[in-house]
């Protein structure tokens, strides 16, 4: 991949542990560049998917960092927060195709 298509800027956020047990609000782990694909609004009807859904493949650099990411973080792009579907091992290509939606994600 080119690494000139990463033209987002993109925020991963994880949930803050209150002291003392439970669960806090999402706070910024680090920004980073990336590519955003959006999934076909015809992939999603043939998925069966709702129709105000958004799913996307949001495509980042492969490091310590990416690979530290889970399903239960967020993503925000453009001001819009977005679950993170799947996060794939990292492979020989030194890149990490991350899917996200957000039907799960909520500001």
């Amino acid at each position: 991949m080119d690494a000139g298509r990463l033209d987002k800027r993109v925020t991963f956020r994880r949930r803050e542990k209150k002291p003392g047990g439970g669960r806090g609000d999402y706070g910024d782990l680090f920004t980073t560049a990336a590519e955003f694909r959006p999934l076909s609004g015809r992939a999603l009807a043939e998925a069966g998917s709702i129709t105000d859904g958004i799913e996307a493949t949001v495509v980042v650099r492969d490091t310590a960092r990416t690979r530290d990411l889970t399903n239960a973080d967020r993503v925000r792009i453009d001001g819009h927060d977005f679950a993170l579907e799947s996060v794939p091992l990292g492979d020989r290509t030194g890149w990490l195709w991350i899917k996200v939606s957000r039907r799960k994600a909520s500001a």
